[in-house]
């Protein structure tokens, strides 16, 4: 917009509010840069002085709002370059394009839209140029549409009416008119940012690649961003009708990040449910929970423990025992009743599995043996550098966080999460998330590109696959019949959810090889969500599903290549959903069952487990299977441990999972053991998922009449991952 195309009285507003001297003066106001000086010497405090239309733009474009005796030196300065090179007409066009005016309005013309609903400026009352040339001081204080600055907006109108007599523009009969009328937005045309917390996490970007704020609000640069905006308005909707269908569970905002993870490129970006929602206290729509809101994303949190446990040597077959534990010892294993216990966390559904693999106890996010892989094989501070190489920005203290940190119980960004997990999803290398594709100057200049990024390989390309693999689990309802329907998006995937034990955070992060979409669902008030028939995989859980089966449509099916030093050996694991009461270990003639696990190879078992021994004959003729436990934990968990094994072969732990009878209360011979199995290497086609074997009876062992192998265990009551 031309200057020639603004009505008088716009531009005898404007210098009435601003710069009654503008055409005269040398482009600063002498006096106030002088106060400014004197403020800062004699009270140690600076003010900004009266800044003429030209330092205005100055600001903007070049200097910055920083508040310093400096900045306004050099602000002044340069206002004074300015009208030594730019005549007063180009200057003042330029203010009146680029100003702003509050509610997302940049320029006059955007203003008296966004305020008054006319794209024609010739349309303006003089009360109404009053108004808005009085704006750019304080935009939000001034904004008329908010009732409680209509009182300020009105005093503000009056001061510019009355400079605008002192000129002589006007006489004092208009402006006592044009100060009578109210003041009537049209309910305020908000200009509509499309993606508005992306919009905001571009220009910080933005600001980080030119060097300086002034630099960006200067203006003149194309900016390309990684933005997908089919993915974007996927992703608003969809969260905004999963939010909506969850009030009754009193779940009122959620926010996603969805990104690709071999280039880091940010394609979806939802902030908030809605941006525009200021009122109520569980949205704060303008607050970006994604990228700024740090939320505690519970049991998601694991797969950084469990995946240090495996770059130290453990494997998706290394079991610890899921039995109720105080870890600092202190409690009595008879009575672990919270008065008692020093450390003693909870199972989400109370029960208490015994013997787990890593795999199971990921499957089952279950909190005991997640606790146990911390203390016993991945290590605190261990635990919080492989967060940190993954891309967790959060500052973590190892000693005020301690063995709860693999319960999710320190804060942590959503967008950080996400990009962590996408480090599995490309085999272990992690790429820097970017929201700018290509920044060009004026002149069509490239000056910044994502291209030839950095690469970085912080997880070893198989530990990262053997943690995929597990967390496959998560999304086939064959293996995690629990919350599988609720995560499976019909392709091979895996993920991971999270739920705090006061129900204000929950998380589901999961990915495909071209797409990793991370999501937080809660109330930014931190009010409690309803738990009752609630949890993680039904609330994220399902969005993510939703979101997923859409974003990822027109892309091919793919999974994740195995890693030619894979090998797959059967190993005693329990068959089904669920886990608990096997070794590991390659299985024997006594062992009950046996599933294949999948090995980095020279880590898998050579030994055979001797964990069960036959049981002598009962009355009814069957025989049963006693438990010999023999776990290889600290000291100091042996004696809790111990109660489970002697309540296990009591009969109790068994939470009617199994049909048939496993535990036995006889003493019982050991058995000679059958020569163990050469373990091979992959019998499997690359990308073949391997077929679970049918649960394996040892000789001689027989089923009670009328019982049947079960085809999947009954589930267990609700629990929250």
């Amino acid at each position: 917009m031309t200057l020639d195309q603004v009505p008088q009285v716009i531009i005898d507003a404007t210098l009435g509010a601003e710069d009654k001297t503008f055409w005269t003066n040398p482009g600063i106001d002498v006096f106030g840069i002088v106060r400014a000086i004197r403020d800062d010497l004699l009270h140690h405090t600076v003010v900004s002085g009266a800044s003429t239309i030209t330092q205005q733009l100055v600001k903007q474009r070049i200097v910055g709002d920083e508040v310093s005796v400096a900045r306004k030196v050099k602000e002044a300065i340069l206002a004074v370059q300015v009208t030594r090179t730019y005549s007063k007409k180009q200057i003042l066009e330029l203010y009146l394009n680029q100003i702003y005016y509050g509610n997302q309005a940049y320029g006059i013309k955007a203003a008296a839209e966004t305020y008054f609903g006319k794209s024609d400026l010739a349309q303006l009352t003089l009360s109404e140029a009053a108004l808005l040339a009085g704006m750019p001081q304080s935009p939000s204080a001034l904004d008329p549409s908010d009732p409680d600055n209509v009182i300020k907006a009105e005093e503000r109108r009056a001061y510019v009416l009355g400079e605008m007599v002192d000129m002589g523009v006007i006489t004092e009969t208009q402006a006592e008119a044009a100060d009578k009328q109210p003041i009537k937005v049209a309910g305020v045309q908000v200009t509509q940012i499309k993606a508005p917390h992306f919009v905001f996490q571009v220009r910080d970007q933005l600001k980080q690649i030119l060097g300086s704020d002034a630099a960006v609000t200067r203006g003149g640069f194309k900016v390309i961003t990684t933005l997908d905006m089919t993915k974007q308005e996927a992703a608003e909707r969809i969260v905004r009708e999963q939010v909506d269908d969850l009030h009754g569970k009193n779940v009122w905002n959620a926010a996603l990040v969805s990104l690709d993870p071999r280039n880091g490129e940010i394609l979806a970006y939802v902030g908030s449910v809605d941006y525009y929602n200021r009122e109520d206290p569980r949205v704060q729509g303008q607050f970006d929970v994604a990228g700024i809101g740090q939320r505690q994303p519970g049991s998601a949190f694991k797969m950084f423990n469990y995946l240090t446990a495996l770059k130290k040597g453990a494997t998706p077959a290394t079991v610890v025992v899921d039995a109720r534990t105080d870890f600092t010892g202190r409690a009595d294993p008879n009575n672990m009743s919270p008065r008692s216990c020093g450390y003693c966390p909870e199972n989400a559904d109370l029960q208490y599995h015994g013997p787990v693999t890593m795999r199971q106890a990921l499957r089952e996010s279950r909190n005991v043996p997640a606790v146990k892989f911390l203390a016993q094989y991945s290590g605190i501070e261990d635990t919080i550098k492989t967060a940190r190489d993954l891309g967790i920005t959060t500052p973590i203290d190892p000693e005020q966080t301690g063995l709860s940190l693999t319960l999710g119980s320190q804060v942590v960004k959503l967008v950080d999460m996400t990009s962590a997990y996408g480090v599995l999803a490309n085999y272990g290398v992690r790429v820097t998330p970017t929201y700018i594709q290509r920044v060009e100057d004026p002149r069509g200049k490239v000056i910044w590109e994502h291209k030839d990024y950095e690469q970085k390989q912080v997880v070893d390309r198989s530990v990262a696959w053997l943690m995929t693999d597990i967390l496959k689990d998560m999304t086939d309802p064959a293996k995690d019949f629990i919350f599988g329907s609720w995560t499976n998006i019909g392709r091979p995937a895996a993920l991971k959810t999270g739920t705090t034990d006061n129900l204000r955070d929950v998380y589901s992060v999961g990915f495909v090889p071209q797409l990793v979409t991370g999501i937080w669902m809660g109330n930014s008030n931190n009010l409690e969500m309803s738990s009752r028939d609630f949890s993680s995989a039904m609330g994220p859980g399902v969005l993510w599903q939703t979101y997923m089966k859409e974003a990822i449509a027109d892309m091919p099916k793919q999974d994740w290549e195995r890693p030619s030093n894979i090998v797959t050996v059967n190993v005693v694991s329990a068959p089904g959903a669920f886990g608990g009461y096997g070794s590991g270990l390659l299985p024997s003639s006594l062992s009950p069952f046996s599933m294949p696990e999948n090995f980095i190879k020279g880590t898998q078992p050579a030994r055979q487990d001797d964990w069960f021994v036959t049981g002598c004959a009962k009355s009814d003729g069957t025989r049963s299977v006693a438990l010999q436990l023999k776990e290889s934990a600290p000291e100091g968990w042996q004696r809790y441990t111990d109660k489970w094994v002697a309540d296990a072969n009591a009969g109790k732990h068994t939470y009617g999972r199994y049909s048939w009878n496993v535990m036995g209360s006889q003493p019982c011979p050991s058995p000679s053991p059958t020569p163990a199995p050469t373990p091979t290497g992959p019998t499997l086609r690359p990308g073949q998922t391997p077929t679970p074997s049918p649960l394996q009876l040892p000789p001689g062992f027989t089923l009670a009449p009328g019982v049947t192998l079960p085809p999947a265990p009954t589930p267990p009551p609700s629990r929250r991952p």
